[in-house]
């Protein structure tokens, strides 16, 4: 691919001025109508507002790294359509790594071919990620610096990869930490699961699942019915078990470990085939970059 060829249509808005999300979103939609692909679909930027609403009501689309990244499916659109827009001031709103919001992309993709979108979702995260494309990407004043930064990306790299879905990791317990703690920050947050970190370096995970074997005899496993043990107290054990513990005693050391370069079917495969809830995204010395969860990779992937 020619670097100054891009196969997604970009417009650019530097230094925007904005008073609040809904300004911001009908700010995009008003420039995305402009586009030449947008306009053979005949949509209006009411109707990319509402949509974009919708969908941020339905889960927000900012993913961390100074960016949110509204986006819709639509019928009839030949090319994704990209308005990208850098802040002219930080603007606060939710954030996956508590980071405000310095730039904003409103993306359209084509209803019929949406991995075109998951491809450029991947080329705009690896400019992120890496600090002289960043930097480009911060200094840009044109939507051909972005185009040809955009295509650089596209040139090198080729496939969404595990650094494009993970997301920070809020919920972690460590080794050292009362089980009754820990079983505690599990159900304040509503986490089935959460790493189990010494320093940053992660070294296992608690698991509701494995939690709730703690109060189960061995000889459950060999049953074929509950019919005669109906009325036993199965948490009677976990309580007493629980008291005295930590949860070094009880994580699950073996854990799906992932570095960032994974690429999206090693995740998928992971969840989906070996039934991982959770994989971890790690550096060389397993320190955690991020998590991937099923539900994450449902809202990244499937629901585009």
């Amino acid at each position: 691919m020619n670097l100054n060829e891009y196969p997604v249509s970009v417009s650019f808005l530097p230094d925007l001025e904005i008073r609040d999300e809904d300004d911001l979103f009908l700010t995009l939609a008003k420039a995305a109508v402009k586009d030449e692909y947008a306009k053979k679909c005949g949509i209006s930027p009411t109707e990319i507002f509402k949509q974009v609403k919708i969908r941020e009501e339905q889960s927000p689309t900012a993913v961390g790294n100074g960016l949110i990244l509204p986006h819709i499916r639509l019928p009839g659109l030949e090319s994704p359509v990209v308005v990208l827009a850098k802040l002219a001031k930080t603007f606060d709103c939710p954030t996956p790594d508590d980071r405000p919001l310095t730039m904003a992309c409103l993306l359209l993709v084509p209803e019929e071919n949406p991995v075109e979108g998951l491809r450029f979702m991947a080329d705009l995260g690896s400019c992120l990620r890496a600090d002289d494309k960043a930097r480009r990407l911060s200094g840009a004043r044109e939507a051909e610096e972005v185009r040809k930064l955009l295509a650089e990306v596209r040139k090198a790299t080729h496939t969404l990869i595990a650094a494009d879905i993970m997301v920070p990791c809020r919920v972690f317990a460590t080794p050292k930490m009362e089980l009754k703690e820990a079983t505690r920050l599990m159900a304040e947050n509503r986490q089935e699961v959460i790493p189990v970190l010494d320093g940053r370096k992660l070294v296992g995970e608690l698991s509701s699942s494995e939690l709730f074997k703690l109060g189960i005899p061995d000889f459950f496993s060999q049953l074929k019915s509950v019919g005669f043990i109906r009325y036993f107290d199965p948490f009677e054990k976990y309580f007493s078990v629980e008291a005295a513990s930590h949860v070094e005693d009880v994580m699950n050391r073996e854990l799906p470990l992932f570095p960032q370069e994974a690429t999206l079917i090693e995740i998928v495969f992971a969840i989906s085939v070996q039934h991982q809830a959770v994989v971890y995204v790690v550096d060389r010395d397993n320190g955690l970059l991020g998590v991937i969860t099923q539900a994450q990779l449902l809202e990244r992937i499937i629901n585009l």
